[in-house]
């Protein structure tokens, strides 16, 4: 009877191992409050705020990054130039542990993990030329680069490591980077001039061919995409349905994008994208309506929407911090319709989504 129960109990510690492997989990970081929250998009509640060492520093929280096994997270701090690594090993059900800072020489906004989760590459977001590369398992800075006259206001990687691709603001231009993964240097190879147009963020496809950038001032964004050699080639701008574009997210397979946008006269939309080729990026004629809007100015390169990793939800933060609401709108991709929204603790900007692995290992 003993071997029974024995056995009885490793069988439903298995099933509960079972059940609780591949949470899916969401993190919003709140600027006004420097504080962070999780999300459970299953339920879509919202835990209590998470602060530690946030507010000793000062500043704003802005953008999150989570590594691709889920378990660590990283939220950058405009004012405190610094990167906060966060363990979020223990799902939703348990606090956070902030596992370390980093100083990195410059205000940091934008952020992008390296595909092999090696490195976190950071961007002012302000007026600099500097971008800073830090290595995860560290958290030490690896280098600072200074990319001389070229700014670097928003930032991301293509999924197979190769380019770097810099969104230059007072530029109206993308720059192309290679990254050297023993020094953190990064080297220049195309630089693509978009005038008139400037981008305050930009996206890369899941396949790395197609690539979104995200235009303040004009009813449009442009499109530049990957030929098979890895070179990229502006496509051009497309007419879109309203001004001010802020942030832009891809689905998994590539098909659809969803680009945020927040004008004056028509409030805050999320425009819904179709690709059919690399480049080849149109309005589909569906405009999702957030509500209560936010404010009209833009955050350069913080990701403001994300989906969670089932594709059922999308939620929608603030693209800027004047005229922000302490909500996360949640959008029912089903029905491409505002649901509800979450409360939150502060004014929430930088938000991502992800599922945690199953082996037993520890944050980055």
């Amino acid at each position: 009877m003993k071997k029974l129960t024995v056995l009885m109990m490793f069988m439903m510690l298995g099933l509960c191992s079972l059940v609780s492997a591949g949470e899916r989990i969401g993190v919003v970081a709140n600027s006004s409050t420097n504080t962070i929250q999780l999300i459970n998009p299953e339920d879509n509640s919202i835990s209590p705020p998470f602060e530690d060492d946030f507010r000793r520093y000062g500043g704003n929280l802005f953008d999150m990054v989570i590594t691709s096994n889920g378990k660590t997270a990283i939220v950058s701090n405009f004012g405190a130039s610094r990167i906060f690594f966060i363990c979020l090993c223990g799902g939703f059900a348990n606090p956070p542990t902030l596992l370390g800072s980093t100083p990195i020489g410059m205000f940091a906004e934008d952020m992008v993990i390296t595909p092999d989760d090696r490195y976190v590459l950071v961007a002012d977001g302000g007026s600099s030329s500097r971008v800073a590369v830090v290595e995860i398992a560290t958290r030490q800075l690896k280098r600072l680069n200074n990319l001389g006259s070229r700014y670097a206001q928003a930032i991301d990687i293509t999924p197979d490591g190769q380019t770097v691709l810099v969104a230059d603001y007072s530029g109206m231009a993308v720059h192309a980077y290679t990254l050297d993964y023993t020094t953190g240097i990064l080297t220049r190879k195309k630089t693509v001039r978009i005038r008139p147009f400037m981008p305050v963020n930009i996206a890369i496809s899941p396949d790395g061919r197609t690539v979104i950038a995200s235009i303040a001032g004009f009813s449009a964004c442009v499109i530049l995409y990957f030929d098979t050699a890895g070179e990229l080639h502006y496509r051009g701008p497309i007419a879109m349905p309203s001004r001010n574009g802020q942030s832009c997210v891809f689905t998994k397979d590539g098909t659809k994008a969803y680009y945020l946008s927040n004008s004056q006269n028509k409030g805050t939309l999320v425009h819904i994208l179709n690709v059919t080729g690399p480049g080849l990026v149109s309005p589909s004629g569906t405009s999702i309506k957030i509500w209560p809007k936010r404010g009209t100015s833009q955050l350069f390169g913080v990701d403001t929407i994300a989906m969670d990793p089932g594709e059922r939800y999308l939620y929608v933060t603030n693209p800027t911090v004047s005229g922000g609401i302490a909500d996360v709108a949640i959008v029912d991709l089903e029905t491409n319709t505002q649901v509800g929204y979450i409360p939150t603790c502060g004014i929430p900007t930088g938000i991502a989504f992800t599922t945690i692995d199953e082996d037993d290992g520890d944050a980055e």
